[in-house]
């Protein structure tokens, strides 16, 4: 009974041995498959964010270029603007000078017409200078960002620039007329035909308009009268 006995307490002892070993394996080695954890399932507000960004990115994409799009159109609404302005005063500048220069040819015009043309100069110049202060303050209203009519302020500058190189041509015109009749009434530019003309168009009495075309005919072909003839002429012209 005890031979019988004492193998099986070895077997019962080696069963459990194994046991032990089995547990311990199987504690200690990793699973060779992952365990399969079931996926949380997406909120509401993480898929609508989802469902929004792609839309939100582009709509900030597209706003950016179009910010960018009207500051480069206001910059350049601006720089025309003062162009604009830049122009109508160098124009203003040059009727100015054209006008002075007029009025210094002129003097005390002998003829009315240099006078006209001279007072012409001056009147153009006057506008074109008005004009340039209209340019500059359009100019002004065009740089102001916070002006809600910066095209509208270009164009009105633009406006008197053109008007102020319109008023400018004239001033020149009017001052090389003035200058062209002062230099006809000097021996240099004295040309028989047309200070017999100026004659005729002046506001004088008849006899006095003869007796000085008699005198400039018998006077154009001697320098050394041409000058005291002339000289007569203007007098006249004055006094009348």
């Amino acid at each position: 009974m005890q031979r019988l006995l004492f193998p099986l307490l070895i077997l019962a002892a080696a069963a459990g041995g194994w046991w032990w070993w089995d547990g311990q394996r199987t504690s200690e080695s990793p699973s060779d498959e992952a365990p399969v954890t079931e996926a949380a399932p997406e909120s509401d507000e993480t898929s609508a964010e989802t469902d929004a960004g792609p839309d939100a990115a582009g709509q900030a994409g597209t706003d950016l270029p179009a910010e960018e799009e009207q500051s480069a159109q206001e910059e350049d609404t601006a720089q025309a603007a003062n162009d604009a302005a830049d122009a109508a005063a160098d124009a203003a500048a040059i009727a100015a000078d054209a006008a002075a220069e007029a009025v210094q040819v002129t003097g005390e015009s002998a003829h009315p017409a240099a006078s006209s043309a001279a007072n012409e100069a001056e009147a153009a110049a006057e506008a074109a200078l008005d004009a340039a202060d209209r340019a500059a303050e359009a100019a002004a209203q065009a740089n102001d960002p916070t002006s809600s009519a910066q095209s509208e302020a270009a164009e009105v500058a633009a406006n008197a620039a053109r008007e102020a190189a319109e008023a400018t041509d004239t001033a020149a015109d009017a001052a090389v007329t003035a200058s062209r009749i002062e230099s006809e009434l000097t021996p240099e530019g004295f040309d028989a035909e047309r200070v017999i003309e100026l004659i005729e168009t002046a506001d004088i009495p008849e006899a006095q308009r003869a007796t000085l075309k008699r005198l400039i005919e018998s006077a154009g072909d001697n320098p050394q009268l041409l000058q005291a003839a002339l000289e007569q002429v203007k007098s006249v012209m004055k006094s009348n």
